[in-house]
């Protein structure tokens, strides 16, 4: 790799409409990609994604930084494997990009995992999901209807975000649909709403009455592992941590945090999880404790929704993952995506081999 057919690229995606969750809003996402060409064509490219990177919000100088120092060690080194640029390397999105990048050596883009997936054989299942901003109630019809269209389309799980402003009618919204699509299975993401453990489980018991919650993720802020821990012990619904394990990169501190808080699910974003190796490790982890786990995206471009997916099909099949409905639908939020061999139908994301990427850089 050189500097003429290796390079850097920055790129500005725009949401299709401004989403939000209980602590923050999406209206554009800048993403990095290392980029491998030959011959005037790509032979192989990595998102580096920061937008959900625990260190890069507060200081985007240091990541571009980091970046740019870690594609010059890649230049200078010419190692093909992964293992010789951790220790240079910090921001987990920056792994990740890299490692897609060099997997594009050992296959040829689009093709990562060789299976079923790229061949357009088996989907990946993922499930329906809804931001806050759907929450209006003057168009109270129009979330009924997504919930009922992706049911019909063979989701078998709508993720659904909450927070407590918006609580009690998300909760009447909630028993509506309950009653009009029994069948419904949900999973609620409360990106640390709630206050403390007491606060926290008034919430959880009136959404366990609805008996169609099937998990909450990460109910209180990051960091205060005591009260969550004490939350998994005492909620009638299966807790899932997700920005709880945001910078915590040491195997060792990875083993404390899931021994300490035990809780039932864990959800695993490989952009800020350490790529695939941080993300493995989790997994092994997890199992030994018998902790179930499911891949989620972090608003990746296409790129990195398709590196993601791939991954989570052979991962799913590696280790017999019966928790097999994951997060990985948001790459079609934006209008400026590449487009791409993607495709969301029955309840699955799919590779469609006989379509074509088109990537201009």
């Amino acid at each position: 790799m050189n500097k003429k057919n290796f390079f850097l690229k920055e790129k500005t995606f725009y949401l299709k409409n401004k989403i939000f969750n209980s602590n923050r809003t999406f209206i554009t996402n800048t993403i990095w990609f290392f980029v491998l060409k030959k011959n005037n064509k790509i032979i192989g490219i990595g998102e580096c994604n920061p937008l959900l990177d625990t260190f890069k919000d507060s200081n985007q100088f240091k990541f571009k930084e980091e970046l740019d120092k870690v594609y010059k060690k890649v230049i200078s080194l010419k190692k093909t494997k992964i293992c010789y640029y951790h220790k240079y390397i910090s921001y987990p999105s920056i792994l990740f990009g890299l490692e897609q990048v060099l997997l594009s050596l050992k296959n040829k883009f689009p093709v990562l995992y060789n299976s079923k997936f790229v061949n357009g054989k088996e989907g990946v299942p993922v499930n329906g999901l809804i931001w806050l901003n759907s929450f209006n109630k003057k168009k109270e019809n129009n979330v009924m209807k997504y919930i009922g269209d992706k049911i019909m389309e063979g989701f078998s799980f709508i993720k659904i975000k909450i927070n407590t402003k918006l609580f009690n009618y998300q909760y009447f919204i909630l028993k509506k649909i309950k009653k009009k699509y029994p069948i419904a299975k949900i999973r609620i993401d409360a990106n640390g709403c709630f206050n403390n453990v007491k606060d926290t489980l008034f919430y959880l018991n009136k959404l366990y009455e609805l008996n169609m919650v099937c998990s909450i993720e990460q109910p209180i802020l990051s960091g205060n592992w005591k009260y969550m821990s004490e939350i998994c012990k005492q909620s009638k619904i299966p807790i899932a941590l997700d920005e709880e394990l945001k910078g915590i990169n040491n195997l060792e501190n990875k083993k404390r945090l899931l021994d300490f808080i035990k809780p039932k699910y864990i959800v695993i974003k490989p952009s800020i999880n350490g790529g695939f190796f941080g993300s493995k490790e989790w997994i092994l982890e997890a199992k030994k404790r018998e902790i179930k786990w499911w891949i989620s995206s972090s608003l990746e471009s296409n790129i990195g929704i398709n590196a993601i997916a791939q991954w989570t099909f052979i991962i799913d099949k590696k280790y017999k993952n019966k928790i097999n409905v994951h997060g990985l639908n948001t790459g079609f939020l934006y209008i400026n995506n590449w487009e791409s061999p993607l495709e969301i139908k029955k309840g699955s994301i799919w590779y469609n081999p006989l379509l074509k990427w088109k990537i201009k850089i």
